[in-house]
């Protein structure tokens, strides 16, 4: 029969054809195989010819151990991102390992079955640490859209590490920095913007709500785009010449050019989210806002999910950063090799792109995220949202005081004598204190004659001090300040940075290195190591200096302070003569009585 069988197949001219093509292999079959199907077929009838795997039952989970299966869903609800990622081979081992501490000794599992099993659980785990952590926070995130209703009902805010590596001018250097953003939940606006160094602190919270509560702009002219700039609020507006529109100002843009004016709106929040971080829930952030009648609400500790809006930003800002030089990726793994060799931005030509990014990017595109129930395929920027909702919800601008900035700054209390005032064995003085060197007792604060002063944690070279008859903050420098803002020029001040990276860094030359070197070469004494982070810790200082003078500077100059008054304090550019400017008849008569030149006395 079997050589029947070949002969007909033989004759088939199709089938020969599909071999012929390499479409099928030849295969004949054998004797013992016609042997098996006539015993199949005396046995079982038609059926006994069919496929055998066809009819196979199907391979269900019951047939593993229950017990296994038990102890496997606790080995697996273990992959919650906070460990490394195993293989399935150490995870069936830790399974097994579990059953036997648990005095079961005789589970047998079939190996095919429970290795599909396992890859089946590994799947709704996640492949890697981040999908494992996003999965097992989906067990305790919320189901529903928080129903915020207008802008200003509750403001996101969060700090992430910047995926760019920046440079430190002062080191030469390249470092990395936090990027601090306030979002307003109900629109998706992005009200606030700071570029900080790492492990960013409480003044910093502060300030990011400083600028939450003010309104900025930023204007287009050709290829020439401009800085943030606070609009505020004028004390006194012309309008004899101008035809005057009645009605708020809308903020939505003009989606036909880049060019104009941009809007970013200010709002006092009622509730700001975040989460547990040190600089969200330190002393001075809980302070400001309770002195603002702003609620905290913080998310649940470890719980990313809890304050979703700002954590999808963190994903949007990927678009901003990958078009900067330095981009280094999420993760090691994503980090190119040349990356610290590329020509890096500074921290402040960070922030300014971010910022640039949110003005004429983010705010100018279709949200997704924004769905109108009553017309759910309309497209909406955040913008438009913003002018929508206050249409319908109306608003009182926030009151725009030019010292405003000075509400975020802690309070600390000192006695001024003859020489001063002194915090942390730096003394300040000025002529702005001389009519409260002999305070009495009980004028500022009870049983004591301590003054206030506002004290800039960031930036030490002055102090500033509420003036109770004008109601105007001014700075009192410290007696040193002289040194950081020398009348030297732009090329000795690059010289010098050039020096100080030739050198190695500022930590070669410092108090006491000439002697260390000796006792070092001399094996007299050994001198301490350069504590690690030292560096990292300057870039940081240097970046806070020149942010809280910009700022401070700013406030100034909307106190109605001239440019030379707003920088006397050491703000950056800064090429100040005389901190105080006496009138002629204030000048003493006696040169014994004036006060020792200093390098800030004009000449």
């Amino acid at each position: 029969m079997a050589v029947a069988l070949q002969q007909e197949a033989a004759g088939d001219r199709a089938l020969q054809r599909r071999i012929a093509n390499g479409e099928i292999k030849r295969s004949a079959p054998v004797d013992s195989t016609i042997r098996n199907w006539v015993r199949a077929w005396k046995r079982d009838g038609l059926l006994g010819l069919l496929d055998a795997r066809s009819l196979r039952r199907e391979q269900t989970w019951e047939r593993i151990d229950e017990r296994y299966r038990t102890v496997a869903e606790l080995v697996f609800a273990t992959l919650d991102g906070d460990r490394a990622d195993v293989n399935i081979s150490e995870l069936d081992r830790r399974i097994k390992v579990e059953l036997k501490r648990a005095g079961h000794v005789d589970v047998s599992t079939p190996q095919r079955l429970t290795a599909e099993y396992l890859a089946h659980l590994k799947r709704g785990a996640g492949a890697t640490t981040r999908t494992q952590r996003s999965r097992s926070l989906q067990r305790v995130s919320g189901k529903e859209h928080f129903p915020a209703i207008r802008p200003g009902q509750i403001v996101a805010i969060d700090a992430t590490r910047a995926d760019n590596l920046v440079y430190d001018p002062l080191l030469g250097r390249p470092f990395s920095v936090e990027i601090l953003t306030a979002i307003d939940v109900a629109t998706r606006v992005i009200l606030a913007l700071r570029v900080v160094p790492k492990s960013a602190d409480g003044i910093d919270a502060g300030l990011l709500l400083y600028d939450i509560c003010r309104p900025f702009s930023m204007m287009v002219e050709g290829t020439t785009i401009s800085h943030w700039r606070w609009a505020g609020l004028p004390q006194v507006v012309d309008a004899s010449d101008v035809a005057v529109k009645v009605g708020r100002r809308s903020v939505a843009p003009d989606f036909t050019t880049l060019q104009g004016e941009h809007h970013i709106p200010g709002v006092m929040p009622d509730a700001i989210r975040a989460d547990h971080g040190s600089i969200f829930v330190a002393d001075h952030f809980r302070a400001i806002l309770r002195d603002f009648g702003i609620d905290l609400l913080l998310s649940r500790g470890k719980k990313p999910t809890d304050n979703p809006h700002v954590e999808r930003w963190h994903e949007t800002l990927q678009r901003a950063v990958q078009q900067l030089p330095g981009y280094k990726g999420r993760n090691t793994s994503e980090r190119g090799r040349l990356v610290a060799e590329e020509a890096l931005v500074t921290a402040a030509e960070l922030e300014e792109h971010l910022r640039r990014f949110v003005a004429l990017d983010y705010h100018r595109s279709w949200h997704t995220g924004l769905v109108i129930g009553g017309e759910p395929t309309a497209r909406t920027s955040p913008l438009e949202l913003w002018d929508i909702m206050l249409d319908v919800t109306g608003r009182i601008d926030v009151p725009q005081r030019a010292d405003m900035i000075y509400q975020m700054l802690p309070v600390k209390w000192g006695t001024v004598g003859v020489a001063g005032v002194e915090f942390a064995e730096m003394v300040y003085d000025g002529k702005l204190l001389d009519d409260f060197r002999n305070v009495a007792r009980g004028q500022f604060r009870d049983d004591d004659n301590k003054v206030p002063f506002l004290v800039d944690p960031h930036d030490l070279s002055s102090i500033w001090f509420p003036h109770p008859e004008t109601g105007r903050v001014r700075p009192v420098a410290w007696r040193g300040s002289f040194f950081t803002d020398a009348p030297m020029t732009d090329t000795i001040v690059q010289a010098v940075r050039r020096r100080v990276r030739e050198r190695g860094g500022n930590h070669i030359l410092s108090r006491g290195s000439a002697q260390r070197q000796i006792f070092d070469e001399l094996t007299e004494l050994t001198s301490g190591p350069v504590p690690t982070d030292w560096t990292a810790k300057l870039s940081a200082a240097h970046r806070r200096v020149e942010q809280s003078r910009k700022d401070h500077e700013e406030a100034q100059l909307a106190q109605g302070a001239t440019r030379d008054e707003a920088t006397q304090s050491g703000g950056i550019g800064a090429r100040t003569k005389t901190p105080h400017t006496d009138s002629p008849q204030d000048v003493p008569l006696d040169i014994l009585e004036v006060p020792w030149p200093t390098m800030r006395t004009e000449t």
